[in-house]
């Protein structure tokens, strides 16, 4: 028989595992050790005394073991013990923990020099700064972060591993979006880790752990990541609650840099919180000039964020074309704080355009910002380049604004244009003083000269006078006004690239110029040919006996971005200015007062572009579009801009001309300039203010021939270039073709692929002698694993803080680390044993084999049968 049948009943139990009654067993063996007893005092005479009590023992034992057995009896033992709980390991090896980081701050390179064995791992750091020169001279350089978890885990002083194997059962997994187990017997799989996994499950890889057995759960979990997670199904918050509920700590090394240095930078105004300079002070407020004029000041205002830089200096840059205009330098300082979150500063750079910018074949402003930090051993430099087209224009925009009364829009429209230096701005009131209209500058008296509401100047006159301007500004003009030779004549002032704005009135225009019936375009009035809308005349009653339908006007979706519509450079703020489709206006004071009229249309012309809708209304079917409200087209080489609306005058209200001047100044500026600059006839246009991997983007063209008509051929080949690639891969030069949109004579549109990162350059020759090329840069995505980022340190930080309800912080960064292994608490799991001995074994039939043997041969002895 085995050992448990000499030890386990010193102090098991006895259990019955049969059905057999127990008084019915003892009430048998009873009774069969009384038969026993009254069979041998029956026996022989000549037994003698003691082999008779012998045989009667040897049957008594064998019946009453026979009983005994009856009850399937079982000798059981419990053994109580308890064991440690393992200590589980997470390495983080996704792609992220590849990054080699900058470390322009002394604390970040002593924590590398820490890391690699260079200075005691339990001593402060020194108060004096950065490292000095020998030391650094040994540091590696821009080590990756998976790098630096192998140095931290084989330092020979930390010795991590092996006390937290003090601890319990060491367990260590590798996660990326898996975890695998890996050997704690053989550690030659931590020096050829490598960081490729394509996303980071660090929540579901933790929760993974804790869904175990109450027994099997590990006592603490040992993390060490630079805490970005995309790829898991839960999230930090449901990891901190299982912690919670399953007393499992958590223990994070954050591995990485808090803040990546990084300049970000844009063109535009100031905005609250910013740290702005003298310059930007003074000129707060001030807008993006799309278009410079020669000889004029133009203050060109840039904003830049810094992040994860104590102290540097910031050299910025501008060009005109190939000229460098502007130089300015600046040193900054960022508090611990701003270089995790990142600080704002806004300047204002100047210069004066001259003619040759003017002449120059590239006409754009570009802005370099240099970042320079760190000291001469160890430098950090960081540049980042902006674009903006703009054009130089030599002269003053010549306007001609004529209306029939003075409304608020032309009352408000002259103030400003009179306070416009790079304006010379001519007026007329038809219906206005003619003696007041007789008296100089601003008004133009020439045109005081009427016969019956009808303007008497022959066709040179008129010429003369007209083709002096740039643009001309056509109010709510009674047909008659003009002549038709006059009118005429305003056609080919703009197609020989004078501009036209046609602000829509109640009484005259447009609905004078309207012909309903007349199919023929030729026979149409000369100024409702050039109108980039077709309507039909409509009457207004002077009173509205319905109560008038505020409404605020929505940019059309093609165009939302357009800088006619920008308001604000900010994109966000510029949006919320406008209304939305299918709803009313908000009760919310950052957005455009609403309007009450607009002169209904009855479609678009082909090739106009949309600029403005009204939110609710719609076209006459069979169109049954939008209602356009700001609608624009090239008419042979001028442009010509129908507004259909004349309250933008609501606009001052509380914001004086902050919305009402820029859009007339962009306004005026898009139809005017073209006289003057001339019209670009291929231009490009990005649907996308940002391109990311991954995804795609629209680019529209727009192609005019050397005649400035609109491109008819239904495709247009273009170059897309990577100046980031390698020069010998095919794929570093790329066909692009722009196909035509139906129904806009000569729009186009091409979609690109964002299949890489890094600089591009579409390039565009429709062989009508004005090439364009558009320059962009495709970025990672939000949270990407090769996105360059900093450490999520704060996340990471209320992680390990709320996974042990707050009782202790839990996050460490390498001068942390030595206390790491004291900090995890050895935890005791039960581990209960249980024995069991079946007694009707075959040990106990050889025992009753034993005993009837043992009578037998003794009965024999004794010679009874």
């Amino acid at each position: 028989m085995n050992a448990l049948w000499l030890i386990v009943p010193l102090w098991a139990e006895m259990q019955r595992r049969g059905w057999f009654p127990l008084w019915l067993a003892i009430l048998l063996g009873l009774a069969a050790a009384a038969a026993v007893i009254r069979l041998y005092l029956r026996e022989s005479e000549r037994l003698g005394v003691f082999p008779r009590l012998l045989l009667a023992s040897l049957r008594i034992i064998l019946v009453l073991l026979v009983a005994f057995l009856l009850l399937r009896p079982a000798w059981v033992h419990r053994d109580e013990r308890s064991r440690q709980r393992p200590i589980a390991v997470l390495i983080d090896v996704s792609q992220s923990m590849a990054q080699r980081d900058a470390r322009p701050n002394s604390d970040d390179q002593w924590r590398l020099a820490l890391a690699w064995g260079l200075t005691d791992p339990r001593a402060p750091f020194p108060p004096s700064g950065f490292p000095d020169a020998s030391l650094r001279d040994r540091l590696p350089d821009r080590p990756s972060r998976l790098q630096l978890v192998q140095a931290v885990l084989t330092h020979p002083q930390l010795n991590l591993l092996a006390r937290l194997a003090q601890k319990g059962p060491l367990e260590v997994y590798t996660f990326g979006r898996q975890r695998y187990s890996r050997s704690t017997t053989q550690w030659e799989w931590l020096k050829e880790l490598q960081a490729e996994e394509s996303g980071t499950a660090l929540a579901d890889a933790a929760l993974e752990l804790l869904q175990r057995d109450e027994l099997d759960l590990p006592a603490a979990i040992v993390i060490l990541s630079d805490g970005r997670d995309n790829a898991s199904r839960s999230n930090f918050e449901e990891l901190a609650r299982q912690c919670v509920r399953r007393r499992v700590p958590l223990h994070i090394y954050g591995v990485g840099v808090s803040s990546v240095s990084q300049v970000q930078a844009a063109f535009g105004p100031a905005h609250p919180g910013d740290a702005v300079s003298p310059e930007a002070q003074a000129a707060a407020g001030l807008d993006v000039p799309n278009t410079l004029f020669v000889d004029d000041i133009a203050a060109i205002p840039v904003r830049y964020t810094v992040f994860g830089v104590p102290a540097g200096q910031v050299e910025l840059v501008l060009h005109y074309g190939e000229r460098e205009v502007a130089r300015k330098t600046q040193d900054i300082r960022l508090t611990p704080d701003e270089q995790q979150k990142g600080k704002t500063f806004a300047d204002l750079l100047r210069f004066v355009p001259t003619k040759e910018d003017a002449a120059a074949s590239k006409q754009e402003y570009t802005l370099t910002i240099t970042l320079s930090a760190g000291d001469a051993a160890a430098p950090l430099k960081l540049t980042t380049t902006l674009r903006r087209p703009a054009q130089v224009v030599n002269r003053q925009l010549k306007v001609l604004a004529i209306d029939y009364r003075s409304r608020y829009d032309f009352q408000y429209l002259q103030r400003w244009l009179l306070r416009d230096r790079r304006v010379q701005a001519r007026f007329y009131l038809i219906d206005g003083d003619k003696a007041a209209m007789r008296s100089g500058p601003p008004w133009l008296p020439e045109l005081t000269r009427e016969i019956n509401g009808t303007l008497s100047l022959d066709a040179d006159e008129f010429r003369t006078l007209l083709f002096d301007f740039d643009l001309l500004i056509l109010g709510d003009v009674p047909r008659n006004f003009f002549t038709r030779q006059q009118a005429e004549l305003i056609k080919q002032f703009v197609v020989e690239g004078g501009g036209l704005i046609h602000i829509a009135g109640r009484w005259h225009a447009p609905a004078g110029w309207a012909e309903p019936g007349v199919a023929d375009p030729k026979a149409r009035h000369p100024l409702a040919e050039i109108l980039p809308v077709e309507l039909e005349p409509v009457r207004f009653p002077l009173e509205d006996p319905g109560a008038p339908r505020p409404f605020v006007p929505v940019p059309a979706p093609a165009v939302a971005r357009a800088p006619l519509l920008t308001l604000v450079d900010d994109p966000e703020r510029n949006a919320a200015l406008w209304g939305e489709l299918g709803k009313p206006p908000r009760d919310d004071p950052q957005q455009l007062k609403p309007m009450f009229w607009y002169y209904p249309v009855r479609r678009v012309k082909p090739a106009a572009e949309v600029f403005l809708v009204h939110p609710t209304d719609r076209t006459p079917p069979p169109d049954n579009k939008p209602m356009p409200l700001l609608v624009g087209h090239y008419y042979g080489k001028g442009y010509v801009l129908y507004v259909g609306f004349c309250d933008t005058w609501r606009w001052r209200y509380n914001t004086r001309d902050k919305y009402f001047g820029r859009f007339w100044t962009q306004a005026v500026y898009t139809a005017g300039i073209p006289r003057i600059a001339g019209t670009r006839r291929t231009q490009l246009t990005p649907a996308a203010t940002q391109p990311v991997l991954g995804q795609t983007g629209e680019v529209y063209a727009r192609i005019y021939s050397d005649r400035y008509e609109p491109f008819t051929a239904a495709e247009v080949s273009a170059t897309l270039i990577h100046h980031d690639g390698d020069p010998n891969d095919p794929q570093a030069r790329r066909s692009i073709t722009f196909r035509k949109v139906p129904g806009v004579e000569g729009e186009y549109v091409a979609t690109l692929p964002y299949d890489r990162i890094g600089r591009f350059e579409l390039r565009l020759d429709p062989l009508n002698g004005q090439p364009a090329s558009l320059p962009y840069t495709v970025i990672y995505p939000e949270n990407h694993e090769l996105a360059p980022g900093p450490m999520a340190e704060a996340a990471l930080r209320r992680l390990a803080y709320a996974s042990r309800e707050g009782a202790e912080e839990g996050f460490y960064r390498e001068e942390h680390l030595a206390a790491l292994p004291d900090a995890v608490q050895t935890q005791l799991a039960p581990l209960s044993r249980r024995q069991e001995l079946l007694l009707w074994n075959r040990w106990m039939l050889l025992a009753i084999i034993a005993l009837l043997t043992a009578e037998w041969v003794l009965r024999r002895f004794q010679g009874l049968s």
